[in-house]
């Protein structure tokens, strides 16, 4: 919860209301939230991430971004069954209140898709 605290009201909102009615429980791993400059650059060098944090900002940098993972039998899962299921959750709650928000599970091209699918972004209009 501390790290939902961190990101723009309205993605909070959506993420506790998900959170109250998906099959699966899930959190926010370190990082997942509002990232600093040098946090985001951290992850750009580990190859987790295509935004520098300096040059190339990611929306995790204003609050706008959301990274999930799992919570099966105690234990973190990024299995993507369990993250598609989350997604559909959080995508359905995210039309009922209006939101604007796109999941990483479609990011991608032809010939790869789906690359981040722990990833929501919050669009605002």
């Amino acid at each position: 919860m501390e790290r939902l605290q961190q990101v723009d009201q309205q993605l909070q909102e959506l993420m506790q209301n998900a959170i109250a009615v998906s099959p699966i429980d899930f959190g926010i791993p370190e990082f997942g939230g509002l990232r600093t400059e040098k946090e985001q650059q951290q992850l750009y060098e580990k190859g987790l991430s295509k935004c520098d944090g300096y040059k190339r900002k990611s929306l995790h940098q204003t609050g706008n971004a959301i990274d999930i993972y799992a919570y099966v039998n105690g234990k973190a899962s990024w299995d993507k069954i369990h993250l598609a299921i989350i997604a559909g959750v959080i995508l359905s709650e995210a039309r009922r209140m209006k939101l604007k928000v796109r999941w990483g599970g479609t990011f991608g091209s032809k010939t790869f898709t789906g690359w981040d699918m722990p990833h929501f972004e919050f669009i605002k209009s």
